[in-house]
């Protein structure tokens, strides 16, 4: 069985700043110190590095490569690279390789069919793996349809069944959380994610929660997540992505995207 099925999902690429949506009881029931503890000195648990050495690599326009990864998605290690690429200061950032695929030259579409084959592999092994009944195979799926928020009804069978195998796993319970709050079902997804942040307060992990009161209309207690979150070592892509959201707080709005 291949290393890749045990994959780490630390990253979420792709959200987009929406309109604030309030629903569900706004009235804080406790203070955010109270459940955040110091940022992780690890962002990401040890148990997540025994993982594939997929990576994405960029490259800008003086020669220097830039590699990212393991990831949760294809896409996510290409964004992850080229953003690193910028936070660097690098000009004229560009993906050059994804996974073992040399793509520098390839056009826009090319490169896309080539990230394409990767998910499509991935996803057939994850899913034979999960129906074995690998737990770290469940969770990935769980994690990867949760992320596109497609198959939210298989996500939530899939991460039930790994978290009948490790059911205080931080990663796991993350992964819960974030089906339920794909779902629109934050009142369940805040408690899931306050567990999950007394256990292992990830960058990662803060984001979550801070994008789950923001649903919910909790911005103040969602601004302070996002900021506790910037210390906690994000990844580049996901701490731009924070950045956009406390810039859209600082202007009135915005809520992270389901």
């Amino acid at each position: 069985m291949t290393a890749l099925l045990i994959w780490t999902h630390h990253l979420i690429a792709g959200l987009a700043l929406l309109t604030l949506v309030a629903c569900g009881d706004t009235s804080a029931k406790w203070e955010p110190q109270d459940m955040f503890a110091s940022p992780a000195e690890k962002p990401v648990d040890e148990r997540y590095r025994a993982m594939i050495d997929f990576k994405a690599l960029s490259r800008d326009e003086a020669g220097v490569e830039y590699a990212a990864g393991p990831s949760a998605t294809v896409l996510g290690a290409v964004e992850e690279s080229v953003a690193l690429c910028q936070e660097k200061g690098g000009k004229g950032c560009k993906a050059v390789r994804v996974g073992l695929t040399w793509v520098d030259g390839l056009d826009s579409d090319a490169i896309k069919a080539v990230m394409e084959t990767y998910r499509n592999t991935m996803l057939a092994e994850a899913t034979q793996a999960s129906n074995a009944g690998n737990a770290g195979a469940a969770n990935w799926l769980a994690f990867h349809y949760a992320v596109r928020g497609e198959n939210l009804g298989e996500a939530e069978r899939l991460i039930k069944r790994a978290l009948q195998v490790a059911p205080d796993d931080p990663g796991a319970l993350d992964t819960y959380g974030l089906v339920l709050y794909k779902q629109g079902k934050y009142q369940e997804a805040e408690e899931i994610f306050v567990a999950v942040n007394k256990a292992m307060p990830t960058a990662e992990h803060l984001a979550h929660f801070a994008d789950n009161a923001l649903a919910m209309g909790k911005t103040e207690m969602a601004r302070a997540a996002y900021q506790r979150a910037l210390e906690a070592q994000p990844s580049a892509v996901l701490s731009q992505e924070i950045q956009k959201r406390l810039l859209a707080l600082d202007l009135g709005g915005g809520a992270a995207t389901q």
